[in-house]
């Protein structure tokens, strides 16, 4: 069982507490024409091409649908990761109608959420994939995410093939032009970074220019974030490269720009379009008779 199925719970909740399902009057009224006595079925059909990442979701939604005493049971054996195509059915419910159609508009949202990120994930890395690089680089996300959503979208990431990130402040020291400033230097804010940090954390330096960066190479940086840096200023940069040093480029990147900067020396592209600009994938559910 999945780790995030109590995060998906939560939010499927949230779902039906924004949309006021318990006085969703055009679903009471279904109650008159189909008993909750009497089941029916649904089917969530895929509207376009794409990566699955809605199945921990399903698990909740058979969990909390139970919690809430209007039990929906749920047929799918699409895992996570799977490509759809447009057409496709993705999973059945049953239930009563008026927990199918309570329920539909939160899940929904959500795995059209989280698949969206797993398909616009799989395209990068598929892209990194198909260019034979005899050290490919890592595609990672960003901390560019709603408040309350990153699991799931840091998540949906991993599914799309992704590597991670640090997951929130305390799971690496990164030091920005911000940090920077207020240190004074890049080797001050080493330098103090290095006498507070726990052991198992490597420091991670932002850098605008080559010259940052051979700043940031001195003070014994272990990794390097390449900051809006072009594709040639990365080449020049990658030419400096010390040994054991990671290389990280960030700012800007995206799929139609991709290949520009896959380039060898560099080790990690990270990308907040990947959960800050998602475009959901076209998910639908259909009740039998529809």
């Amino acid at each position: 069982m999945s780790a995030l199925i109590p995060s998906w719970k939560k939010w499927l909740l949230t779902g039906l507490e924004e949309d006021g399902a318990a006085f969703d009057w055009t679903a009471r009224s279904l109650a008159t024409l189909r008993p909750d006595s009497k089941p029916t079925e649904a089917r969530l059909i895929a509207k376009a091409a794409g990566v699955w990442a809605g199945a921990t979701g399903l698990q909740a939604l058979a969990l909390l649908s139970r919690e809430l005493g209007s039990p929906l049971e749920i047929g799918s054996d699409l895992e996570d990761g799977s490509r759809i195509t447009p057409g496709q059915t993705l999973c059945t419910w049953k239930g009563s109608a008026r927990s199918i159609v309570i329920f539909e508009r939160s899940f929904i949202n959500l795995a059209s959420y989280t698949s969206g990120i797993a398909t616009q994930t799989r395209a990068m890395v598929d892209r990194v994939r198909e260019t034979g690089m005899k050290h490919p680089v890592r595609i990672t996300a960003t901390r560019k995410t709603l408040p309350g959503y990153r699991d799931l979208a840091v998540e949906a990431t991993l599914i799309g093939g992704a590597h991670p990130h640090r997951f929130n402040l305390s799971g690496g020291l990164l030091l920005k032009e911000n940090h920077i400033a207020a240190a004074g230097s890049i080797a001050a804010a080493v330098k103090s970074s290095r006498s507070t940090i726990p052991h198992l954390l490597k420091i991670e330096i932002e850098v605008r220019n080559l010259e940052e960066l051979k700043e940031a190479i001195q003070a014994g940086a272990e990794v390097i974030m390449l900051d809006n840096f072009t594709p040639d200023q990365i080449r020049a940069a990658a030419l400096l490269k010390p040994e054991g040093v990671c290389f990280e480029a960030s700012g800007g990147i995206s799929l139609q720009n991709l290949e520009s900067y896959l380039i060898e020396g560099l080790d990690v592209i990270s990308v907040g379009a990947l959960t800050h600009s998602v475009k959901a994938l076209d998910l639908s559910l259909l009740m039998s008779g529809t």
